[in-house]
């Protein structure tokens, strides 16, 4: 079983898959609380209780949450405390099976996304999870937005989609090598063999 998840301090996104790739549940959990440590004592709660319905042995996939930080204050405070969750959200999920981080930028390569320029990246996930995964439970707004939830359970999709790759051996949550530059016959600069066909 692989279960992809999407950890924030307001919502966690999850998806589950069977070993084959068929879809069993789509979910969101919403931490309570008023403080940090009142939305980590409910999370942990609410995840111990999903974990021993619906996947009690599992290869759980959870978003890396501070490789792409590049810096200022705010942005810091902010994913310290994504960082914060995300160890607790962890921690539990290790009583339930294996637990592997995956940085976005892995995911968004092993599954095949590309964001095009300009364009919302939640938007645009939702779009492709709805293309590929039928049953996706999209829901939207009386003004015609995506309903809350909507774009975690699609996040959920993409990590459980990378972990479902990785699990069988088809990609690597590490960066792909470069392929060895060959010697141009020509004299002219050295091609990059990936550039070929």
């Amino acid at each position: 079983m692989i279960v992809g998840w999407d950890v924030s301090t307001s919502a966690i996104g999850i998806c589950i898959r069977d070993d084959s790739g068929k879809l069993i549940e789509f979910g969101v959990l919403y931490p309570k609380g008023k403080t940090h440590r009142e939305k980590h004592i409910d999370a942990a709660a609410q995840v111990v209780n999903f974990c021993k319905r619906l996947c009690p042995k599992a290869d759980h996939f959870v978003e890396e949450r501070l490789g792409g930080f590049t810096g200022g204050l705010t942005t810091k405070q902010t994913l310290m405390a994504l960082a914060a969750m995300n160890a607790v959200v962890s921690f539990v999920l290790s009583e339930f099976g294996t637990v592997q981080h995956i940085p976005v930028v892995s995911v968004n390569r092993i599954v095949g996304f590309k964001k095009p320029k300009d364009a919302n990246r939640k938007v645009e996930v939702i779009k492709l999870v709805r293309s590929r995964e039928p049953t996706f439970p999209y829901r939207e707004t009386a003004a015609g937005n995506y309903a809350q939830g909507v774009d975690d359970m699609a996040d959920a999709w993409m990590l459980a989609e990378a972990g479902l790759k990785v699990t069988k051996g088809e990609a690597s949550i590490g960066q792909p090598k470069k392929a060895p530059r060959r010697k141009s016959k020509t004299g002219r600069a050295p091609v990059d063999s990936d550039e070929e066909g």
